[in-house]
């Protein structure tokens, strides 16, 4: 991925004694706000279904001031006997909220309406070099600022105020959003847009410095959560296309606060054959009561199949999968028999994450590497040792020798867990394998990856074999699943892993390209049994835009770009027919979902 320097010679002292320097009480700010995050006119608004997708609501500006809008609540709830119909919620909603305007069309400076990144010298198919260059186009689409009412009147928004501008997903996520950025990131250095990626990637240190950490995204109600830690890898990633010393040496701080908020929250230790070791979970902060307010519809009603006592560590569970970005998938089911699987069944808390363990591993040694840069040797000595047990914690708890792969862990069960997953390559991606040993690893898990039968289907790799109907799960594939698990097998050095690589790039370019000839649009799933198509299932409709899915289409532009090669872009009919059964289309889910193979299909 980056530079790393070889640490297989450095001595592996206690993990407790290490980590236990940064152990001390940290508090995380949660979101207070009686409107956004709690409080009964959010319960009366979301539960009555005043809004189609729950998100609407907690996205809106207040007209008033939140004690004025309260107290006329309280007027209505008095009013009507504390149980208001309907049409008196959505009147009330109409006179005391509006859509929001905290953002503004933003054009990114360094954005070109011919642009000329080096990208488009390497792509030999002239298919695929107009390709990349309308996707670049899309940067400026997608550009936005804070406008200056949300820092006049923060408290009418949901919104985190940011001081730069930057790039939104698409659809209905209108903030940042943490892991997004990453590959969003990337995708503007390939653009020759380095000085959006600054603002962009200075946003993020923004947040750390205000909330001493990095929320699940720029919005009031993802305070309490976090996204897989991929900060230090930004700003890696720019200080490498830079070279700017005095920038990383002004924020470098800042980067190594995520870090220790990641270990003061989230660490747990295990102990595995006859060794203690200490790995990281996705742990929301627990006094954040109640549903997601983004989704407190769904929450709620899945609570009501649970006792009530058991209804508040569901809401906590929900929101801990949801830092994982994998929101939501059978990797987080956890049952008895281990062969059915509801959201109700959500258990993230106990299960050590191959792909977070990964990418923490992999931010260790970059934070290294960055004090290395900046002649720093004594903080570059300590990142490495916090890097070095990390990976070895990775190596003998979740490494399977026998099926050849990395698996999630369960905690209580103290087993793997032996499921496809396309994480099964981030240790390879985010370099938490010795150097030394890496292509070892590889050559196993090639042969691991052929025999499960996920690299079968033309439209992408699925985020799983299993057909549960949520949105991470089989067939949807995801831009950031192929990324890792692409770049992981690359990044090996193994021969055969390259060759696989490259196959697996060659189908998730065509099937983006396949989708925008017919559509304009890059979404931000695709339906692996369809190339194009996009993907389906989950909490809400499929969005386009998409930020991450245009960054990870350059990056494989941008490394196989010389050999890539697809036919000429043309419309398909199969759009505007309608079909009676449509495998990327399944049905509404039953209560109780039991796992299974995917269902007899016919491969396009």
């Amino acid at each position: 991925m980056l530079i790393r320097r070889l640490h297989r010679f450095m001595p592996l002292y206690p993990v407790l004694g290490l980590l236990g320097a940064y152990t001390h009480a940290f508090a995380v700010p949660i979101c207070n706000s009686s409107i956004y995050c709690t409080g009964e006119l959010l319960r009366k608004v979301q539960l009555a279904g005043v809004f189609n997708d729950s998100k609407t609501f907690v996205d809106l500006k207040q007209l008033y001031s939140e004690n004025a809008t309260l107290a006329d609540f309280a007027k209505l709830l008095n009013k009507t006997g504390q149980q208001p119909t309907l049409e008196q919620l959505r009147e009330f909603v109409d006179g005391h909220f509006t859509e929001g305007d905290e953002l503004e069309p933003w054009i990114p400076p360094d954005f070109s309406r011919s642009p000329e990144s080096p990208l488009f010298q390497r792509i030999i198919d002239p298919n695929l070099r107009q390709f990349a260059k309308s996707v670049v186009q899309i940067w400026g689409k997608l550009g936005r600022k804070v406008s200056k009412d949300v820092s006049k009147y923060p408290d009418r928004y949901s919104f985190l105020y940011v001081p730069n501008g930057f790039i939104v997903p698409g659809g209905r996520f209108k903030e940042l959003y943490y892991w997004d950025t990453y590959w969003i990131v990337r995708g503007l250095l390939i653009s020759n847009m380095p000085e959006t990626a600054r603002g962009v990637i200075e946003n993020l240190l923004h947040l750390v410095e205000t909330y001493g950490y990095i929320p699940n995204g720029s919005r009031l109600y993802y305070l309490g959560r976090s996204q897989p830690p991929l900060l230090a890898a930004m700003v890696a990633n720019y200080f490498y296309f830079t070279q700017d010393l005095k920038w990383l040496r002004r924020n470098i701080g800042t980067v190594e606060k995520e870090l220790r908020y990641w270990l003061d929250t989230k660490k747990q230790t295990v102990f595995v054959k006859g060794h203690t070791y200490t790995l990281l979970r996705y742990y929301a902060d627990r006094n954040g009561r109640g549903p997601r307010p983004e989704s407190y519809r769904e929450d709620y009603n899945n609570a009501e199949y649970l006792p009530p006592r058991a209804r508040e560590d569901f809401y906590h569970e929900m929101k801990s999968a949801a830092e994982s970005g994998w929101d939501f998938s059978s990797r987080w089911f956890i049952t008895a028999s281990n062969t059915t699987g509801h959201l109700t069944d959500v258990h993230a808390t106990r299960i050590f994450p191959v792909d977070l363990n990964a990418i923490f591993a992999g931010a260790l040694q970059l934070t290294s590497d960055m004090y290395s840069r900046l002649k720093d040797g004594q903080k570059a000595y300590k990142w490495s040792n916090y890097a070095y047990n990390w990976r070895k914690a990775i190596e003998h708890v979740l490494w399977d020798e026998i099926e050849g792969s990395w698996f999630d862990y369960d905690i209580n069960a103290k087993s793997l867990r032996r499921h496809f997953y396309p994480s099964c390559a981030a240790p390879l991606w985010a370099g938490a394998v010795e150097t030394i040993d890496a292509e070892k690893f590889a050559a196993r898990l090639v042969k691991y990856l052929l025999s499960s039968g996920a690299l079968n289907f033309p439209g992408g790799v699925p985020s799983s074999m299993f057909y549960s109907k949520q949105q991470w799960d089989f067939p949807n594939a995801w831009s950031p699943s192929q990324s890792i698990l692409i770049g992981g097998l690359e990044l090996s050095g193994n021969k055969e892993a390259k060759i696989l690589a490259r196959e697996q790039a060659q189908s998730w370019v065509r099937s983006n390209y396949i989708g925008y000839c017919e559509t304009q649009k890059m979404f931000e799933k695709y339906c692996a049994l369809k190339p194009g198509k996009e993907g389906s299932g989950g909490e809400y409709t499929v969005q386009d835009g998409f930020g991450w899915t245009n960054g990870v289409v350059l990056e494989l532009l941008q490394r196989y770009g010389d050999s890539l090669i697809v036919e000429p872009c043309r419309r398909s009919s199969s759009r505007v027919r309608k079909y009676l059964e449509d495998p990327c289309m399944p049905a509404p889910a039953p209560r109780r979902i039991v796992f299974n193979t995917p269902p007899s299909v016919t491969i396009v």
